[in-house]
This record gives C-alpha cells, sequence and structure tokens, in this order.
C-alpha cells in the first residue's frame, strides 16, 4: 500500500546514548525516512591522468578527499587521507602535469598548501610547506607549462606571486617577486603559448593588472605590454592561444576589445574595434577551433553574437546574428569536436539549445531543439570523447539526463534516462578519462555518486556507490522566522531535491512544509531571509530558480513572481531586507543581472533600475542596509538606492571593494588604488565622502583588512600594518582613531583574528598568540582588555574556536579540548565560565558542530555522530534544575538513585552529570545540592501526603529516607512513583 504523503510528514525526536553534558541535554532531530536513501559523496574535479581518473568524494568516515578509479568498483578507491579522521583536506584544483597530479589541499597542519600524487597513498605528498606553519599559501591557478607546474601562492613574506615546481621541495620555487612587498601582484589567467606562459599580474606601478610573460626565470618573467587587460567590469579576462599567437581581452581608450600577442611590446596590439568608439563588446569564451578563433562579442547593434577572428581586422567578423536585433543570443560554452564548433545559444524561438558552427553564416546552425517550442532544454557539460560530443539536457520529459550528438539532428540522442520519469540525473563535472566519459549523476538508490559511460545505455552504469550509509543529505539554512525554525534536508525520499521543512524543537512539530514532488511546487530552496515575520527563498521548479515565500503552511507556500520563464530562472541573489523592503539581484533574460526589489506580492516584484542598460549586466552585490538606504555594488562601483529608479544612484568608482559593514549610519568597507593597495575605506552616501580611512601600510602594498565588525559602535577588524602581521584594529571612521587594538603575537607573523563576533557589547574572536596556539579571545576595545579567554587545549596546537555565535547574549562555539575532539562549548567571557556544553560524538571523535540557531528557547545545532551522520540536534535553553541529575525537569528520587550509583566518580568536564557542586566528582557535596532542591519545581500537594498526616511530620519522614539513602518506600513494583515529591516550605 502507498506509503503517508510527504506533506504533513513528521520527524522524529530520538535520544542517543548518554552524552557528556552541561546546563543543556540535546536530542537529536531525525526525519522518520533516514533509511530509505541514500547519501551522497559528490564525486567533484574529475581529472584524467592516464587512464586513471582522479576525482574528491565526501565520506562521513573520512570527509572531503582524494579518491581515483579505473572504472571498476574495486579500482574506485580513497587515495588518502590526508586529513585523517572525518575532517577534510578539502583537495582542490586537481591538475595533470606530465602523468603527476597536483592538487591544493589542508592536511589540518600546515594549511592550504600544494600536494602531489602518483595515485598511491605513499606517493601522495606535500610539495612544499610555501607559508611555513599553520598558515596557508593557498595556491591558485596551477597550469602546467611544458612539464613544469606553473601557480600563484603566497609565501607570508612577498605576497601572492608567480611560483612555478617540478614537484620537488627544493624545486618548488618563486619566480618573481613582481610586486615587492606584502601586496600580491594578482597574478591570473595562466595561459600556455607555444611553451611560453602568458598571464596577467599588478606590480604596482602602473594602471592595473597588465600582460606579462615567464620563460621560468626571474629575469625572463617580464611585462610584456602595459595594456590593461584586468577591470572589475562583469566580464572576466579572456585568453586563448591560436597558432602561438595570445588572444585576450583588454581595456583602453576604445572600452574592452579584442586583442593579441606575440610576446613583444610591439606585436601586442588590438585586433579590432568591434564596439566602436569608447563602448565595448566584451570578447569572452575565446576558443581556439583548429587555428581560428571564436568568441562572444557585441558590436552595440546586434548584443552578444558569435564572432571569429584570423588575427588580422578585416578577418575579424561576426558569424552570424543568432537572436535578430539587439538582443543577445548568449552564446557560450563554445566547444571543439573535430574541427566543429559547438555551443549553447537562444535564438528568441527556441530557446537556449545545442548549435553547431562551420565559421560561416548558413553553416551555423541549430543541431536540434531537444526540449521543442520556446523552453529551453539548456545543455551543460559539453564534453568531447571520441569525436561525439556529450552535454546533459532537459528534454521536458525525462528531466535532465546525459545526451550525445554527432553533429545531425537524428543522431542528437539521449543516452540514458538514468532516473526515470520527468526527475533529472542533473550529470556533471562530464570528462573524458582514456575514451570514457566519467561524470557525476544523481539515482534514487545512490545519490549523487560516480558513473561512465560509452555512449551506448547498456554501457551508461554506476561506477560505485561510495557513501553508502544509509541517510539524508545533511540539513542546512537553519532559520529562525518568528520562533520557528525553517530549514533545508532531504528525507530520503525518492525526488531528487532538498525541501523545505519548519520545526518547534518537537517531533511533532517538524514537517515538511510543502511537498516537492509535484511539478508545481518548490525545489532546492536556499538564501532562506526573514521579512516581515515570513519565510522568503529562492527555489527551482519548472521554470528555474525563482522568488518563493512561506507561512510556514503547504497552501501558504508560494511563487512570488516568475522573472524569467527560462528553465534556469532568474537567479536570485543577496536577499536583503531595507526598510521593509525586500532587495535582491536578478535576470530576467532581457536586462541582464540588475537590481529588483518585492513587496512580497507580484505585482510588487519589480526592476528597481537597469544600471547597465542591454543584455550587459551590472551584477549587484554586497547588498547593504545603512540606516535604511541600501548600499550596493555594480560594476566596478558603490551605488544607492532608496528603492526608485531616479533614487538608484551611483555614489563613487571603488575597485574590488568587499566586507561591508555598516556602522552609525555609516558605509566602511575594504577597497583597493594603486597607491595604497587594499585599505580600509568609508562612505556617507556622497562622492566626497567616499574616502580612505587611513593607508594602515603606507604605500601601495596595502594593509588587507578584512572581517569588519560592529560592536557598540566602533568597528572591528583585521589588518597588518606591515611590522606587526595579521592583528586586531578599532576605527572610529578617523584617521587619528583607526588604530591597532593590541599586538596579540609580537613580531611580523600576526596573530590572525577570525571570526569576529559582538556579544553584549564585548568583542570575541580567535587569535594565535604563538604560545597557546590557536584560542579564543575577548576584548573591550583597549590593550589591556584584549586577554585570552581560555586555553581550551593545553600547548601551542590550540583549540581552534570556530562557529562563533551569540545566543541570547552568550557566546556559543566549536572547539576541540585534545580529548573529546571538536564539540559544542560556551562561555560568559570568563574562565570558569567557558565550558563545554555537549559531547554529541562520544570519545575522542569530533562531531564538528556549526549552523547554531537559536529558536523559541530552543538551541539547534548541526552535528556529525557516526549512528546519524550530519543532523539537526535540539537542546532547550531554559536553565536546568540544579540536582536534577537526569535532566527530566524534577529533582526526585530519580536523580538520588543516579547519584548514588556514580558516587566516587570522577566527571569530565567537571559539573557534569551528579557532580550538582562541579568539583569534578560525585561526593557528598552533590547530595547537598540534590537535597536543597529536592521537591522542584513546587507543587500544591505531595500525592502521597494524607489529609490527617501534618507536613512536618511527613517532611522529617522524607528527610530520613534521603538521609539513610533508602528509597524502597518511593518505589511500587520496581518503578519509582515521580509525582511524589517533598513539598518544600518556608517553617
Amino acid at each position: 500500500m502507498p506509503g503517508p504523503t510527504a506533506a504533513g510528514r513528521k520527524l522524529a525526536l530520538e535520544s542517543l546514548e548518554s552524552r557528556c553534558l552541561l546546563a543543556i541535554d540535546f536530542d537529536l532531530l531525525n526525519d522518520v525516512t533516514a533509511a530509505q536513501g541514500s547519501r551522497s559523496s559528490y564525486p567533484d574535479e574529475i581529472v584524467a591522468v592516464g587512464s586513471t581518473a582522479f576525482f574528491t568524494a565526501m565520506t562521513p568516515q573520512r570527509g572531503l578527499e582524494l579518491w581515483k578509479s579505473d572504472g571498476t568498483a574495486a579500482g574506485t578507491v580513497l587515495v588518502k587521507d590526508i586529513r585523517a579522521g572525518s575532517l577534510s583536506s578539502s583537495p582542490t584544483l586537481l591538475t595533470n602535469v606530465a602523468g603527476t597530479l597536483f592538487f591544493v589541499a589542508n592536511d589540518g597542519g600546515t594549511g592550504a598548501e600544494l600536494w602531489k600524487s602518483d595515485g598511491t597513498e605513499g606517493g601522495t605528498v606535500p610539495v612544499k610547506d610555501i607559508c611555513a606553519g599553520l598558515y596557508s599559501s593557498s595556491p591558485t591557478s596551477l597550469t602546467n607549462v611544458n612539464g613544469t607546474l606553473y601557480f600563484s601562492a603566497f609565501d607570508g613574506v612577498t605576497g601572492a606571486e608567480l611560483w612555478k615546481s617540478d614537484g620537488t621541495e627544493a624545486g618548488t620555487v618563486p619566480v618573481k617577486d613582481i610586486r615587492p612587498g606584502y601586496n600580491a601582484s594578482f597574478v591570473l589567467s595562466l595561459t600556455n603559448v607555444g611553451g611560453t606562459l602568458f598571464f596577467g599580474a599588478n606590480d604596482g606601478s602602473s594602471s592595473g593588472v597588465e600582460l606579462w610573460k615567464s620563460d621560468g626565470t626571474g629575469v625572463g618573467t617580464v611585462r610584456v605590454n602595459a595594456i590593461r587587460i584586468y577591470n572589475s567590469s562583469p566580464i572576466p579576462p579572456s585568453f586563448a592561444a591560436v597558432g602561438g599567437v595570445l588572444y585576450f581581452s583588454a581595456l583602453e581608450a576604445a572600452g574592452i576589445e579584442l586583442w593579441k600577442s606575440d610576446g613583444t611590446e610591439a606585436g601586442t596590439v588590438r585586433v579590432k574595434d568591434i564596439s566602436v568608439g569608447a563602448s565595448s563588446s566584451f570578447p569572452s569564451n575565446l576558443t581556439n577551433v583548429g587555428g581560428t578563433l571564436y568568441f562572444r562579442a557585441s558590436d552595440g547593434v546586434t548584443g552578444g553574437e558569435l564572432w571569429k577572428s584570423d588575427g588580422t581586422d578585416a578577418g575579424t567578423v561576426r558569424v552570424k546574428d543568432i537572436r535578430a536585433g539587439s538582443n543577445s543570443s548568449a552564446i557560450t560554452l563554445l566547444t571543439n569536436v573535430g574541427g566543429m564548433l559547438y555551443f549553447t545559444a537562444n535564438d528568441g524561438v527556441s530557446g537556449v539549445e545545442l548549435w553547431k558552427s562551420d565559421g560561416t553564416d548558413a553553416g551555423t546552425v541549430l543541431v536540434k531543439n531537444i526540449r521543442g517550442g520556446s523552453l529551453s532544454s539548456e545543455p551543460l557539460g559539453l564534453t568531447n570523447v571520441g569525436g561525439s560530443l556529450y552535454f546533459s539536457a532537459n528534454d521536458g520529459v525525462s528531466g535532465a539526463e546525459l545526451w550525445k550528438s554527432d553533429g545531425t539532428e537524428a543522431g542528437t540522442v539521449r543516452v540514458k534516462d538514468i532516473i526515470t520519469g520527468g526527475q533529472s540525473s542533473s550529470p556533471r563535472y562530464l570528462t573524458n578519462v582514456g575514451g570514457t566519459l566519467y561524470f557525476n549523476a544523481y539515482s534514487r538508490a545512490n545519490g549523487y555518486e560516480l558513473w561512465k559511460s560509452d555512449g551506448t545505455e547498456a554501457g551508461t552504469v554506476l561506477v560505485k556507490d561510495i557513501r553508502v550509509d544509509a541517510n539524508v543529505d545533511s540539513p542546512n539554512s537553519l532559520t529562525n522566522v518568528a520562533g520557528t525554525l525553517y530549514f533545508v534536508a532531504d528525507d530520503g525520499q525518492p525526488s531528487s531535491d532538498s525541501k523545505l521543512w519548519k520545526s518547534d524543537g518537537t517531533g511533532t512539530g517538524t514537517v515538511l512544509v510543502k511537498d516537492v514532488d509535484s511539478n508545481a511546487v518548490a525545489k532546492r530552496p536556499n538564501s532562506l531571509t526573514n521579512f516581515g515575520g515570513a519565510l522568503y527563498f529562492v527555489a527551482g521548479d519548472a521554470y528555474g530558480d525563482e522568488l518563493w515565500k512561506s507561512d510556514g503552511t503547504e497552501a501558504g507556500t508560494v511563487l512570488v513572481k516568475y522573472i524569467d520563464f527560462r528553465p534556469s530562472g532568474s537567479w536570485h541573489r543577496y536577499l536583503t531586507n531595507v526598510g521593509g523592503t525586500l532587495y535582491f539581484s536578478a535576470d530576467d533574460d532581457v536586462n541582464g543581472t540588475e537590481l529588483w526589489k518585492s513587496d512580497g506580492t507580484e505585482a510588487g516584484t519589480v526592476l528597481v533600475k537597469d544600471i547597465q542598460s542591454g543584455w550587459h549586466s551590472s551584477s549587484p552585490r554586497y547588498l547593504t542596509d545603512v540606516g535604511g538606504t541600501l548600499y550596493f555594488w555594480a560594476g566596478s562601483g558603490l551605488w544607492k538606492s532608496d528603492g526608485t529608479e531616479a533614487g538608484t544612484v551611483f555614489v563613487k568608482s571603488t575597485e574590488r571593494a568587499n566586507y561591508p559593514m555598516s556602522v552609525g549610519g555609516t558605509l566602511f568597507f575594504r577597497a583597493f588604488d594603486y597607491a595604497s593597495g587594499y585599505e580600509l575605506w568609508k562612505s556617507d552616501g556622497t562622492e566626497a565622502g567616499t574616502v580612505l580611512v587611513k593607508d594602515i601600510l603606507a604605500g601601495s602594498s596595502g594593509s588587507s583588512p578584512r572581517y569588519l565588525t560592529n560592536v557598540g559602535g566602533m568597528l572591528y577588524f583585521s589588518a597588518h600594518d606591515g611590522a606587526s602581521g595579521f592583528e586586531l584594529w578599532k576605527s572610529d571612521g578617523t584617521e587619528a582613531g583607526t588604530v591597532r587594538v593590541k599586538d596579540i603575537r609580537a613580531g611580523s607573523v600576526g596573530s590572525s583574528p577570525r571570526y569576529l563576533t559582538n556579544v553584549g557589547g564585548v568583542l570575541y574572536f580567535r587569535a594565535d598568540d604563538g604560545v597557546g596556539g590557536v584560542e579564543l579571545w575577548k576584548s573591550d576595545g583597549t590593550e589591556a582588555g584584549t586577554v585570552r579567554v581560555k586555553e581550551i587545549r593545553a600547548g601551542a596546537g590550540g583549540s581552534y574556536p570556530a562557529s562563533l555565535t551569540n545566543v541570547g547574549g552568550t557566546l556559543y562555539f566549536s572547539a576541540d579540548d585534545g580529548v573529546n575532539g571538536v564539540e559544542l562549548w560556551k562561555s560568559d567571557g570568563t574562565e570558569a565560565g567557558t565550558q563545554l556544553v555537549y559531547d554529541f560524538f562520544a570519545g575522542a571523535g569530533s562531531s564538528s558542530p556549526g549552523l547554531i540557531t537559536e529558536a523559541n528557547g530552543r538551541l539547534f545545532v548541526t552535528a556529525f555522530t557516526e549512528q546519524a551522520g550530519q543532523e539537526i540536534w535540539v537542546g532547550d535553553l531554559t536553565p536546568a534544575l540544579a540536582g536534577d541529575y537526569d535532566v527530566d525537569g524534577d529533582v526526585d528520587g530519580a536523580d538520588f538513585l543516579l547519584w548514588q550509583r556514580r558516587l566516587g566518580m570522577a566527571t569530565s568536564p567537571a559539573g557534569s552529570g551528579a557532580d550538582g557542586d562541579a568539583s569534578g566528582s560525585v561526593d557528598g557535596g552533590d547530595l547537598t545540592v540534590w537535597e536543597s532542591h529536592f521537591g522542584e519545581p513546587v507543587v500544591a500537594a505531595v500525592a502521597a501526603l494524607t489529609a490527617s498526616e501534618s507536613i512536618d511530620s511527613r517532611a522529617a519522614a522524607v528527610d530520613a529516607m534521603y538521609a539513610g539513602g533508602d528509597f524502597t518506600t518511593l518505589f511500587a513494583e520496581a518503578r519509582a512513583l515521580r509525582p511524589q515529591r517533598r513539598l518544600r516550605m518556608a517553617r
């Protein structure tokens, strides 16, 4: 018979075995279908090294680590648990260099550094600890140039600069300190052109990031041309090598246009001014197909369309105006398959579909309207395997599944419907490994796991179910709305996506808000936001991601407005409440990504202003409420808005701004200029009032302020002045009032304050003083008042506090004391009041608590245990009764019996279990605590007290019982009569 409907499905509150607790007793908030689904390992960054596929995958036992596969289940194995245990080393930027895999990983001791692997555990080793100690060099842009690895990294002295490696520690060296000093040269877009490395960098002496090249030596690393190749525009720099020549987009008087370089200054020239005059054509998606450069550009008349170039002005032409008129066809995913260009485009009639081009107008054609009509199949992941094009697409019937094409309509077919019906398996990370296609896909039975395909339905199979532990996807996005906790989780039912749930902290009150199995309801909720006492969020249906709202009922969970009917949706971001109006950025497929607002109604959800007119996007970001006015960044500058088109105005151009923070009606932020580097800025909403606060590190290097936090009207942040390293600073908005609070770690290394958190007007943060390791600190803004709260883990290693959260004036956080693993702690700012709250993962294992959220007097925490995986736990924040050792809400005989059983036992931490006086052991003092609170809470009558007995005589009898430790009269048939309590009275 069919199971219960998903709507109204309950979650079960269930207690696991005893945990070490202080003040709060937690229960597992676990869904009833935990055994029906399968968690996913989420294979990612699939890279071919020979015939072996390397990738990253997640398991609860090992975290996110490096794996490999030969295409068989037995040959799909963990390469190495780099960060031992359940914590993750998070390998990324997997790169094949002459048969060796290079990548970046964090082993928990040396930070994120460069590693290499030959596919064996013993051969998976760190290459070099570039930024010595716990700090990360954070290598980026890993690029193979003739068997040598080039990348950008930070060594703690020179800033992020160009490095190279031959795979040995001695051979991993900086190539050149392009921008001397602590600030970075912003090395980017590393590209191999005939054995020479081209890239963009800023040496601090010019107008920005310019074109450089390197032969691997310091002398041979030189600026090619002073042309500015990068600007903070919506279009990132694009490089491509064609026939030994570098093509790239650059900014000069004619705007952002197509350039080329042969490696000489004279040979670095603009190819063509496609959008004539100062306007820009924004060349992007530069792709070499058989010696011809193809790219996307706009001439200012036809919108973004397909262009090609042979390197000459005359030979740089538009291939075809796919979407007639000024609208863009939005071509993307340009892919070379056997000399034919494939890409996706929208002609305005068929939606976003698969196209191909031989470089002529006539030969640029729609391959197939996979979805039919004007809706889009949204092809993704275009990948060439043996001359066939593979990709994912949604035909509107089978969902997003794996397809292939030989370039003909008849030969463009679905390979396999991995999840039958309309649900999507969503293939992603398509990779050619030795002529076999590997990819990540979802199935009801296995979740997101590793698959492979030979192009046939029978040959498209699951390689291995890496994560076989039965459970649901980890809950996330915990949000308090008017005392109700909303969150997102996958309950393991046959639908593919996570769902919106709510909870009042009880089992019966934890329910699915709306059933995702219907095509008309929300899936993949994200960006949960409390707006006017209702929940607003972004979720997808048949028309992609749009804005939704919910009052917590199924009927009241509705779409606010369809802004874009494409399957990808309008991609709402940065939901921000300013003065009762919800602002966000969205793309309506007409104006690009621009600023929108909503009052919660369809009619009241409107575009505020098309800042960058036409299909180009201004991409509003960092939306911030400053005294009831919205501030945000769009394009390369700061804007503000009162919600009207006329009142949405440009404030000032600012480079690479981030970390916005409102303090007393002033906007503080970090920004970059070429004279001062990254420094602290502020704005009062006027151009004249948008100024540098202080050049903390004098000159162009920059102090790189970060983690801006408002505490009692004072701005706190982390910055370095070139002498003391990253330390705690504060600012009242004046140059004189912008000062270092304390040099916690004397010398140039710095204490690196992080997780700055305001709790009742006191700043809490974590820092490393170089002696006690990374521990919890607090500050009142004075040097003397900036102190370590407690050395939670003795020694130089530190407890690494994280997830610092203010809950009703008490700080909750995670930390590792070296005994219990990473568990939940709290602090009132004193050493004695900084205590372990709960050991979810009993013993030395770590539960790594996070997403600490309060709702309606209950504390919700996500934590990992072997039994349940990553789930939500809930505890009552109501102070526990003294003497209530079994935490059942009554101080009664059961607590006395618990004290008897544990008499003489040591407790860790002190105050847990039956250690009522927090002495560290269960002793006579704890009996006194129990005795003095016996009978609480006070009741009007005692069940065993008869009318004929006096209260005094009955109380004396009870006194005698607990004094002698004899509670036999409180039991009947071995069951405690808990209603019997001693009546506490004033005598």
